[in-house]
């Protein structure tokens, strides 16, 4: 799955500690749309957010990958 940068914003707002595990699905969701200006759930049906299906639990190990695949091609100046 190829990252576009709201993507990469939503997966790095969880490897960044600014959404911790065990938050609720439902405010995962409303911080992603408020603050970030995406949606998550196709990241989650994507096997890169580990969920249980009521929280959020961290990345996977695709998710990270993925995260670091997107910091690799797209440093930051």
């Amino acid at each position: 799955m190829e990252l576009s940068q709201t993507d990469f914003d939503i997966l790095n707002a969880i490897k960044t500690g600014r959404v911790g595990g065990g938050t609720l699905i439902n405010h995962f969701v409303d911080y992603c749309d408020n603050a970030i200006g995406g949606h998550p759930q196709p990241l989650i049906d994507a096997g890169l957010i580990k969920s249980d299906g009521t929280s959020v639990d961290g990345l996977t190990d695709a998710g990270l990958a993925a995260w670091q695949d997107y910091k690799d091609k797209h440093p930051v100046a």
